[in-house]
């Protein structure tokens, strides 16, 4: 698995995890939860893809 594809399927499961979880969950964990969630996303959003750039040329 490419680093994106890996970042994608991370995110996924942590918002699968906050959706059905959250409630039960004390506030502190929520928030952790969230904090990663914000970090994940802005590393995918933020990665270079190579392959974009290779076919530009």
């Amino acid at each position: 698995m490419n680093r994106r594809s890996v970042l994608e399927h991370e995110i996924s499961l942590l918002q699968k995890k906050i959706k059905e979880e959250a409630k039960e969950a004390p506030a502190d964990l929520r928030k952790t939860w969230d904090e990663q969630l914000v970090a994940l996303e802005l590393e995918l959003n933020n990665l270079y893809d190579d392959d974009e750039d290779t076919n530009d040329r």
